[in-house]
């Protein structure tokens, strides 16, 4: 086989069955989300890596390693018969059979050609999966890069043709190009590794890693909130353990975790361990993994999930600012639901209106009602203004400023609660120039209509010595700007 381009597991929000995939393009610069194509990965959701590529699923029968399936059958290995079925005891290991150890512990060099049989599926993403060998321990597990929406389920056995790799870090089997071949064993549980919070520091975690794990405490309490949908949590001791987003999202469920936000706790974590973006991180693969929910503090402020369509309108697009890489786009958000409400949990789309490349507000912001505030792209480290947003939403979507130009969408849990007219570009010409909605007409109608928007001609700050136009935080002036 062939060695094969390795791939990461990526760090926006799981598939929610949206089917949509998304790019955006920042002055020709092409930004695609995570959670698609892994590759070269950065939380500004700019991905690369493997494409063109199909995994291939076997459905022929291979052997088990003796555990218990749901149904109360036991796998069997050996020879294989003419008809494709597996017999005696044991697995299918033979000459060829690679272990999950010798791949994590580096005895099987990264690039080198593998064939692992009998281990389990821990966990399904939608491009990959975590597997894991049935006797479990340390350096059991991998994530498995597939570059196509995997064909198998939890606690499925399969048999794995791949190439070793270690991407970004992390170690992995790239079969992209290989073959992962469920064995017909179906329904076996995979028991969680207990640990402690200590044995997933930065120094001591890389044995569990893509091994299923789990923490407990009484109770584990949210201690941060990162940001890219993600969150700490504290059992009380030294070392927060960081919660990935990366197989299910709580972030994108308020519903089923009401008052969720810092001190909001759970009594007990578990899942594939992950590693990305210098992180090990537990990957929840459902409600199931994340036990004994407490909401914390009432968060103030009306719920974003409460809000219907129009009660906020975005009133202002910064989407070619004159920062390195655009990195610093912004847009305004006007209150018009009459109550004061909290955008924590806020998704922020663009045209695509895909979950795969989306920002999200993950901290309290409130609003009074009739005020506005400005919500950015990418985080502190990237903002060049005197006067900082009311909240950054993380490093997707990236504003498209080539030819059709892009809208900014805002959404709750469940549906838009607004979406701008399609902005047109001008090149250079709009460079540092904002595009705002006539003061008369902030509604989440109005703002449908591309004539009723317009650029901007009122300098707000001047980075890097270049005048920027807008008005962000405050009311539109109503003179527009001709380019």
């Amino acid at each position: 086989m062939a060695s094969l381009a390795g791939a990461c597991s990526d760090d926006l929000p799981e598939v929610l069955d949206d089917g949509g995939s998304s790019s955006g393009t920042t002055d020709g610069t092409t930004t695609t989300s995570t959670n698609t194509t892994p590759g070269t990965a950065t939380d500004s959701g700019t991905t690369s890596g493997s494409e063109g590529t199909t995994v291939s699923v076997d459905e022929g029968s291979s052997s088990g390693g003796g555990t218990t399936t749901g149904d109360d059958s036991t796998s069997s290995g050996g020879e294989t018969t003419d008809e494709g079925s597996s017999s005696s005891s044991g697995t299918t290991a033979g000459v060829d059979d690679d272990s999950i150890y010798e791949i994590q512990d580096g005895t099987i060099p990264g690039g080198a050609n593998v064939d692992v049989r009998g281990v389990v599926v821990t966990g399904v993403a939608n491009n990959a999966i975590f597997v894991q060998e049935p006797a479990g321990g340390q350096y059991s597990g991998v994530y498995v890069y597939l570059n196509a929406v995997p064909a198998v389920a939890v606690g499925d056995e399969v048999d794995i043709l791949g190439t070793a790799a270690e991407f970004n870090e992390l170690t992995e089997i790239d079969a992209s190009a290989g073959v992962v071949t469920p064995t017909g064993v179906t329904g076996i549980v995979v028991m969680p590794e207990v640990v402690m919070q200590a044995d997933l520091a930065p120094m001591l975690a890389e044995p569990w890693e893509g091994v299923l794990v789990r923490i407990e405490g009484m109770p584990l309490t949210v201690s941060a909130l990162p940001g890219f949908s993600e969150f700490d949590v504290n059992g009380g001791g030294a070392e927060d353990t960081r919660i990935d987003n990366f197989l299910y999202s709580v972030l994108d469920r308020l519903g089923t975790y009401p008052d969720f936000g810092v001190g909001a706790s759970f009594t007990a974590i578990q899942g594939p361990l992950n590693f990305n973006f210098g992180e090990f991180k537990i990957a929840p693969r459902s409600a199931a993994d994340l036990e004994g929910y407490m909401g914390g503090p009432p968060i103030p402020g009306e719920p974003i999930d409460n809000l219907v369509p129009g009660d906020l309108v975005v009133t202002e697009v910064m989407f070619d600012p004159t920062c390195a890489g655009d990195e610093c786009e912004w847009i305004e958000v006007y209150n018009a639901s009459g109550i004061d409400v909290n955008l924590f949990g806020l998704r922020i789309q663009d045209s695509a209106l895909s979950v795969m490349n989306q920002g999200q507000v993950a901290e309290n912001v409130l609003v009074p009602a009739g005020a506005v505030v400005v919500l950015a792209h990418g985080d502190a480290a990237s903002w060049p203004y005197a006067v900082p947003p009311a909240a950054y939403y993380g490093g997707a979507p990236g504003l498209n400023n080539g030819a059709g130009g892009d809208l900014v969408a805002i959404l709750n849990a469940t549906e838009v609660l607004d979406q701008t007219a399609t902005y047109p570009v001008f090149g250079v010409s709009d460079d540092g120039i904002s595009w705002k909605l006539d003061p008369t007409m902030a509604d989440a109608v109005a703002n449908d209509d591309p004539l009723n928007w317009c650029f901007s001609t009122v300098v707000f700050d001047s980075p890097a010595a270049i005048d920027e136009y807008g008005s962000p935080a405050a009311v539109n002036e109503a003179a527009c700007a001709m380019l």
